[in-house]
């Protein structure tokens, strides 16, 4: 678990943290993270998407319906990074895509609870009604919020990589999604061609 602590957590957003799970280098996407069941776990955990004692359940699904949770999660994965790629560049994302990602949070929506919480409202998914999916249907209703947030303008894909971020920076802005890892190579890169 602690591979996420170090590596897996610099977008800014639990949603750019979960795209960002599939890494690469060089704008390729190639190397998967969440392997299996128990790596999707300790990446919720560490993300705060869900408790130790909601892992512990969780890490009871197995077989099947595990395989098919993953699944699930893996294609919302690519599925939100697409559109959200698309919006850091500044062109529309695909109808169809928008159409896909408003069914799941419609249905997200559906299967959450309106509760109150820090003086506010908040939608939240009780993990006794929805098992497995449970981390799926909580990181719709996070994105429903981070669509909706004036931050989103601050969102940036890495220069070297395929990592989204939200640049909170002052100044001429990130260009690297970690300086210790794009940042470095892109300087060495460029060092080497002088």
């Amino acid at each position: 678990m602690s591979m996420w602590r170090t590596h897996g957590f610099f977008g800014g957003h639990p949603v750019l943290d979960f795209a960002n799970t599939l890494d690469d280098d060089g704008k390729t996407r190639a190397e998967e993270t969440l392997r299996d069941w128990s790596d999707l776990l300790a990446w919720a955990r560490q993300a705060e998407v869900v408790d130790e004692d909601e892992v512990g359940r969780l890490a009871a699904c197995s077989g099947p319906e595990a395989a098919a949770a993953l699944a699930r999660l893996l294609a919302l994965r690519e599925l939100v990074w697409s559109v959200l790629c698309a919006q850091a560049a500044g062109r529309p994302a695909a109808p169809e895509q928008l159409e896909a990602l408003a069914t799941a949070i419609r249905e997200a929506l559906a299967r959450a609870h309106l509760v109150q919480a820090g003086g506010g409202f908040a939608w939240q998914v009780a993990f006794a009604d929805q098992g497995p999916d449970v981390v799926r249907l909580r990181l719709l209703l996070a994105l429903e919020a981070l669509l909706q947030d004036p931050e989103l303008v601050r969102l940036r894909e890495c220069g070297r990589c395929t990592a989204l971020f939200l640049d909170r920076g002052r100044g001429v802005g990130r260009r690297w999604c970690r300086m210790e890892t794009c940042g470095n190579r892109a300087k060495a890169e460029r060092f080497r061609r002088k």
